[in-house]
């Protein structure tokens, strides 16, 4: 009758498959890490808006390399006395204003546009990379959670065929009925367990499918790259590099464009005084100089100068910081790897333990809380060795983010 008893509360419970979806997804390959930071930076706002950025980045170049700093105007004017005395008085002028390049202005607008397209560049490169960070903790929070999901399936076995050794000895009055409760408990308590597992890797997936789009994470390693690169070949150093080169140019740019630009003006003018007279035309050529005042120019130079300020001092604070983040990333990957090894010896010493003391308990040499003790003490060690392994490869991971390389 106990024997019957267990049998209905574990199938009152059932094991559930890890993921009905699996076989089909298995049919499918995995995609790469790569190709999923581009499906992430494709949905991402930068992404989608980058071309409009360099269409506007290219406009920029293309009117600081025209043949005027703005573009020309017409000026359109007719007199008439039509409205008071009516005798036949009539003005009508065309005048065409052409702005002019000063000397280096020109030069130094291209320069500008240059500077300023290479700090888009960066930029773009930059956001690339720092979405292909959010990629990667992604994917290896899914993996985590799917890692703690198979331990507690795993668990969850255990516990029911642990439980039905108990109940087989309690019917052969081997052991008390207590002992069946405890191994009754720890079943459901396995159980409790999975619901958790499965309720966090339930959210790391979607957090993923919103990030990338996809339904299938990398099942890839990222390796550790043969060689580190240079310090100053950090995307972020070059984009703060980038960003210093273009407040140089605009201060440069500042420093020669101390006026407004000046206007050729070519006017034609046709006119007479009454109807009895013949129209006259006449033509005029003139130029419109601008000053360049205190007022004008020391507020741009100053706030140009300003701006390198800023740049040339954040530049300098980003490369300290960004050595010691690839610092603390080398050493984070180091411990990961001795935590690893130290992982690995506990769940062999602990596989070993069970295996000894189980036998042990079969020829009845020791109790159950020992048992379960040890058994509780493998699962701990099984479920660290595998956080162990993937917490190393997210180090890896890490200080390739760390040093800025792209999946």
């Amino acid at each position: 009758m106990r024997w019957i008893l267990l049998l209905s509360l574990a199938a009152a419970v059932p094991v559930t498959a890890p993921l009905a979806a699996a076989p089909a997804a298995a049919m499918a390959d995995a995609p790469a890490f790569a190709d999923a930071v581009e499906a992430a930076w494709r949905r991402s706002v930068g992404g989608q808006g980058a071309e409009a950025r360099r269409e506007e980045q290219a406009a920029r170049r293309a009117a600081a390399g025209s043949w005027t700093p703005e573009p020309p105007s017409v000026k359109l004017a007719h007199q008439s006395d039509r409205l008071a005395r009516n005798r036949g008085a009539r003005e009508l002028e065309v005048e065409l204003e052409i702005p002019l390049w000063m000397p280096g202005t020109r030069a130094a607008a291209t320069a500008l546009a240059d500077a300023e397209g290479h700090d888009l560049d960066a930029r773009l490169r930059l956001a690339r990379l720092d979405l292909a960070g959010e990629v990667r903790d992604a994917v290896w929070s899914l993996r985590l959670a799917e890692s703690e999901l198979e331990a507690a399936l795993r668990r969850v076995a255990d516990a029911q065929r642990f439980g039905e050794d108990v109940e087989r000895r309690v019917a052969a009055g081997e052991l008390a009925r207590i002992d069946a409760n405890q191994a009754l408990g720890l079943l459901h308590q396995a159980r409790s367990a999975e619901e958790e597992a499965r309720v966090a890797l339930l959210r790391m997936r979607q957090r993923y499918a919103a990030l990338t789009g996809l339904d299938r994470a990398p099942d890839e390693i990222e390796p550790e790259p043969p060689s580190l690169p240079a310090p100053d070949a950090d995307p972020r150093l070059e984009t703060l590099q980038r960003q210093v080169w273009a407040a140089r140019a605009r201060l440069a740019q500042a420093g020669v464009e101390r006026r407004d630009a000046p206007e050729l003006t070519l006017a034609v003018t046709r006119e007479r005084g009454d109807f009895e007279e013949r129209y006259a035309t006449t033509t005029t050529v003139g130029v419109r100089i601008p000053f360049g005042t205190d007022a004008r120019n020391r507020p741009r130079i100053t706030a140009a100068g300003a701006e390198l300020a800023e740049a040339e001092a954040t530049l300098r604070l980003e490369r300290e910081r960004i050595e010691a983040e690839h610092d603390a990333a080398r050493a984070e990957l180091d411990q990961a790897r001795r935590v690893e090894h130290l992982a690995s010896e506990r769940a062999r010493l602990a596989a070993d333990t069970r295996q000894l003391l189980a036998r042990a308990f079969t020829v009845g040499e020791i109790d159950l809380p020992a048992r379960l003790r040890a058994e509780s003490e493998a699962f701990d060690a099984e479920l660290a060795l595998s956080r162990a392994r993937l917490q190393a490869g997210r180090a890896r991971s890490r200080l390739n983010q760390a040093y800025g390389l792209l999946p």
